[in-house]
């Protein structure tokens, strides 16, 4: 298991900050911890395994945010958020069975067009809700579910948006409701995913404990700011730091 020199340990705190500031007002903070992470330590299961506490982290507290403001249908949540969870088992059970540089390829060809989703969320969320489903479409939203939750379980990045989308698409729910179920089913898989990793012996809790707490820092101060003005701004530095840190990885891969 790799040590935790105080290099490291601060680029990881002061990472995981500016990630917690960045998702809190415009989200796709997993698009910065995964990549940080996989320098860290070593891209593939390692990496996924140890952001899944970042991801723990970040969705409980959006999750304790939306409870303390007493958003009520929140029970309507508790089945999505278990077959989400269910699917990020699964997840975490079939990544460390890939090969650890097909792992690095996927997270270079994907973390791109990922950003692009995340920056756009806005649009496909007001496009679902302009389409809305026929019927009771019960087989295909628990698919979708349990699909959704074997993504984020197995890789993460863009987890929270699709979560968000299948209640809305799929399910029929106001955004509202929506948005406090897939924090809820964030929070499930995440967590689900964390212990299955654990486990398995995947996870690196020095590493991980620090860049969250830096993460946690970063949201709340984020939180404080979240405005549609602020969201605008600070796109662009998702995007800075996603560039930077892809240039930093697919050097260390041919340097490899």
């Amino acid at each position: 298991m790799a040590a935790l020199t105080p290099e490291t340990g601060l680029a990881l705190f002061f990472t995981g900050g500016a990630a917690g500031f960045i998702d809190s007002i415009a989200g796709g903070g997993g698009l910065i911890t995964l990549p940080a992470l996989s320098i860290a330590l070593e891209p593939g299961v390692t990496a996924i395994a140890t952001n899944k506490i970042n991801g723990a982290v970040a969705a409980g507290v959006a999750m304790a945010v939306y409870f303390m403001n007493r958003s009520p249908g929140w029970r309507k949540g508790i089945p999505y958020a278990l077959a989400v969870g269910a699917g990020s088992i699964l997840g975490s059970l079939c990544t460390p069975l890939v090969p650890r540089e097909w792992l690095r390829v996927f997270m270079i060809l994907a973390l791109p067009p990922l950003l692009m989703m995340v920056w756009n969320k806005d649009r496909w969320v007001k496009f679902a809700q302009s389409h809305p489903p026929e019927g009771r479409l019960k087989k295909r939203f628990w698919a979708a579910a349990t699909l959704v939750g074997f993504y984020d379980g197995a890789f993460g990045p863009g987890g929270g948006t699709f979560m968000l989308l299948v209640p809305v698409a799929i399910g029929g729910f106001p955004l509202a409701l929506a948005l406090l179920v897939s924090k809820m089913a964030n929070t499930a898989s995440a967590s689900f995913s964390l212990v299955s990793y654990a486990a398995q012996g995947h996870v690196h809790w020095a590493q991980g404990a620090v860049m969250a707490s830096g993460m946690a820092i970063g949201a709340f101060g984020g939180a404080r700011l979240a405005t549609k003005h602020a969201a605008r701004m600070v796109r662009p530095a998702l995007l800075v730091a996603l560039l930077l840190l892809m240039v930093k990885l697919i050097s260390e891969s041919f340097g490899a």
